[in-house]
């Protein structure tokens, strides 16, 4: 465990997924609460990637918490953490074993889905559904592939909590249920957190809706946003500086935005998706997190 400076808090917590299950929402709630402090980039990737991590804590500090003011407890949202095998060690070792964390399930399909549409959405995904979850495993030959088309691997919730269990006591997590503590009960899930990270109880707005299904209007400003390119290269040697890259991308991403309604997976393939990928490893988690999820 690394020696932190004193001016800087220790984080708490950390929010290590799943994507697309209600992560967004969450951070933009508890980001309201007076007693918590957010970095301003809700997922700064800096346990996740060598080179990032290789800078050290000092520049994460400087780079993330320089507006903190005293805040009780400070925290990170980050689906990613949650599958890559070296962050829950690097995160033992920066912080030591008292750190808590939240994790939100969603249902393994419908989460899969989601993230599939999403990737589509952004000109990325030419398979179907069935094809890209078959076709998974030789699609993933780097990390960044890893990354967008893991719809099965981010679904696996056992083999992922097993590696966080190596470092952490069960008791420092928090395990949340997309369709129940998110979309039902969102206002009672936020005592509970409160409880859980230890702080007081506050009136948080709750009528956030974070992440709404979004397409592009214009393929072409999507396609120079999104896939690797000349103009890309070209403002990364002009704007060095990652954090500044990423807020001018999310400012185009935005202004080439339209809202739409996302299609229905059918309900028999839904089911035998599960059956064949998911199920067990659904049981695996339940025994895990000793809490029923009734998928």
């Amino acid at each position: 465990m690394v020696e932190l400076k004193k001016n800087i808090p220790v984080q708490n917590f950390f929010c290590i997924g799943a994507q697309k299950a209600g992560t967004t929402t969450l951070a933009e709630i508890l980001n309201q609460h007076s007693q918590i402090f957010l970095p301003a980039v809700k997922e700064t990737k800096f346990f996740l990637f060598e080179d990032d991590f290789n800078k050290g804590i000092d520049f994460y500090n400087a780079t993330y918490f320089s507006n903190y003011k005293g805040e009780k407890i400070s925290g990170e949202f980050d689906p990613d953490y949650i599958m890559e095998g070296k962050v829950a060690e690097r995160l033992f070792n920066t912080y030591g074993a008292n750190l808590k964390f939240l994790v939100i399930f969603r249902h393994p399909v419908d989460r899969a889905y989601s993230h599939y549409l999403m990737t589509k959405r952004k000109g990325l995904e030419d398979l179907s559904f069935e094809d890209a979850l078959k076709k998974e495993v030789g699609r993933k030959s780097n990390f960044k592939e890893q990354k967008v088309f893991a719809y099965k691997t981010r679904s696996l919730y056992a083999e992922h909590l097993r590696n966080y269990f190596k470092f952490f006591p069960r008791e420092n997590f928090l395990f949340l249920v997309f369709e129940e503590d998110i979309k039902k009960q969102l206002p009672e899930t936020i005592r509970r957190i409160e409880d859980f990270l230890q702080i007081e109880h506050q009136e948080l707005p709750t009528d956030v809706h974070s992440n709404q299904a979004f397409e592009a209007k214009n393929e072409m400003v999507r396609d120079l946003v999104r896939r690797p390119n000349f103009v890309k290269q070209i403002f990364k040697t002009l704007i060095p500086g990652k954090s500044t890259r990423k807020k001018l991308r999310d400012f185009f991403i935005k202004q080439n935005a339209k809202t739409v309604k996302s299609p229905k997976l059918d309900l028999e393939i839904r089911h035998k998706l599960f059956t064949e990928y998911f199920s067990n490893d659904i049981l695996a988690t339940e025994d895990l997190i000793q809490k029923k999820l009734n998928y």
